[in-house]
């Protein structure tokens, strides 16, 4: 599979997904990973999340902008490493609003406290065992099981790649 091909399947799995875990450094150093709506991805890979300026992952991110975000799926999965940003475009929040967010920003899109954070990813990994990289993996679960051999995962790129974004 080529490069392009990885990107590909990495953009089609990534819109998949609804919601993530966004992981950034505390204060301490240590690690922090909260849940997050996906609000909006685009070609380049990059993710887009609704937040509130006074959060403390704002703060977090406003001292070190590196960060990781993990989606999980039952057979589907990305890891995806980069930088955030924030960006505060009122049309481009009017844009992607959802009205569930109304739980967090009673003036809705116009509340000036909203602002979404942009993920530039640098590198992204995905594991995808869905379809027939399933049923390949199955089988040689089983086979396995029964001859007492070591499981191999399919080596395929669409099962599984690491790209440079």
């Amino acid at each position: 599979m080529s490069n392009i091909d990885k990107k590909k399947h990495f953009l089609k799995l990534i819109d998949e997904f609804d919601d993530a875990m966004l992981v950034t450094h505390a204060p301490d150093g240590e690690l922090r990973a909260r849940p997050m709506a996906i609000a909006d991805t685009n070609d380049d890979g990059e993710v887009f999340f609704v937040t509130s300026v006074a959060t403390g992952k704002v703060d977090e991110l406003l001292r070190d902008e590196r960060t990781l975000v993990t989606l999980q799926g039952t057979r589907k999965w990305i890891s995806l490493t980069g930088r955030a940003d924030f960006v505060d475009d009122r049309q481009r929040i009017r844009d992607l609003w959802k009205s569930q967010w109304a739980l967090w920003f009673s003036e809705g899109p116009e509340d000036p406290n909203v602002v979404l954070i942009r993920i530039r990813p640098e590198e992204a990994e995905y594991w995808d065992m869905s379809g027939k990289t399933m049923a390949t993996f199955a089988f040689r679960a089983l086979r396995a099981l029964f001859t007492g051999d070591e499981i191999q995962p399919p080596k395929s790129n669409g099962a599984h790649a690491t790209l440079q974004l």
